[in-house]
């Protein structure tokens, strides 16, 4: 009976030691651990792991490789991930293979993606710590579509409401229907058409004419050039503001005398009243006005008798030479 009970008692122990070892075996198989073969470990960083947990899958190439050994927090912006590989990878896996997490499927768990990079890098041996690379956030990205769909919405809206104001405007359904519209638009167009051109040949023309002035060539350049016109230019300013001055002192003049003339003509008194009214006194002036031509004419009579007499022709000889000098100087 003792026996019965001691052989039971070891087939149960043996019974359990096989399921501890068999869930063991069965566990680090699910999660690709190796029970009795060696293993490469990797580590790389990231700012954000996302969901990641121990044991989930690393891929290389679409092809499971290993599993996450380990998660740790460095600091607030850094999170250190160990990866245990297979100790095979350490032909294909290179120091500069670019680590990323990604999804298994579209909600499925998270995995670690590593991929190939360019360049020559050494072979990895274990414990390297690999770039990574930041994955697009899908919650971000759903978000910021989120926001473009309220936004296009919001524009599908104010759209609607101004076709219907379109359709139910008269004015414009009007200006719609109006087949001169269209004839206008084209002259429209072809007189804009016309001033493009014309304007540009105008920059042309100025760009032309400012590169021979850059070169020293054509009018303007002299004008640029030339020192001496700016004097010139002062002294004909300063002689046409002098002439100004003149002209607006000679029209105040002239305005005074004519108040003058015609405050003396209005008043009856003064020279020029009595030559205007008075015949007699015209009649008189003008009479005077003859005899002095008479007397004038008669003086010269006598100034050339003089000429012929004896006692003074030697004068008038000598003042003749003086004069003939004096024109010569």
């Amino acid at each position: 009976m003792k026996k019965n009970k001691i052989n039971a008692v070891k087939l149960g122990v043996f019974v359990l030691i096989g399921l501890v070892i068999l869930v063991f075996a069965l566990y680090t198989l699910g999660k690709n651990k190796t029970i009795f073969g060696s293993s490469l470990q990797l580590k790389t960083h990231f700012r954000d792991v996302n969901g990641l947990l121990l044991g989930n899958n690393v891929r290389f190439s679409g092809i499971d490789v290993g599993s996450v050994h380990n998660i740790r927090i460095l600091n607030d912006t850094t999170v250190e991930v160990t990866l245990t590989l297979d100790k095979n990878m350490r032909k294909y896996l290179r120091t500069n293979s670019l680590v990323s997490l990604g999804t298994d499927g579209l909600i499925g768990n998270r995995v670690i993606n590593i991929s190939t990079a360019a360049g020559n890098a050494p072979f990895v041996q274990g414990g390297e710590l690999l770039p990574s690379r930041e994955e697009v956030n899908t919650e971000k990205m759903l978000q910021t579509l989120y926001g473009t769909n309220e936004k296009v919405s919001k524009i599908a809206e104010g759209l609607l409401e101004t076709i219907q104001l379109i359709n139910t405007s008269s004015e414009l359904s009007s200006l719609l229907n109006d087949k001169s519209l269209s004839a206008n638009l084209r002259s429209s167009l072809f007189h804009l058409h016309e001033t493009s051109l014309n304007a540009s040949l105008l920059v042309k023309e100025s760009i032309s004419t400012l590169h021979m002035a850059t070169e020293g060539q054509g009018t303007l350049a002299v004008l640029l050039k030339d020192t001496t016109l700016s004097t010139e230019l002062k002294q004909a300013v300063t002689q046409i503001k002098a002439l100004e001055n003149s002209t607006q002192r000679l029209v105040t003049d002239v305005n005074q005398m004519a108040n003058a003339l015609e405050k003396d003509i209005q008043q009856g008194d003064g020279t020029v009243n009595t030559l205007l009214r008075d015949s007699l006194m015209a009649a008189n002036l003008r009479a005077t006005i003859e005899h002095a031509e008479k007397g004038t004419a008669a003086f010269a009579e006598n100034m050339e008798a003089l000429k012929s007499n004896v006692l003074l022709k030697k004068y008038f000889k000598k003042k003749a030479q003086r004069d003939k000098k004096a024109q010569r100087r």
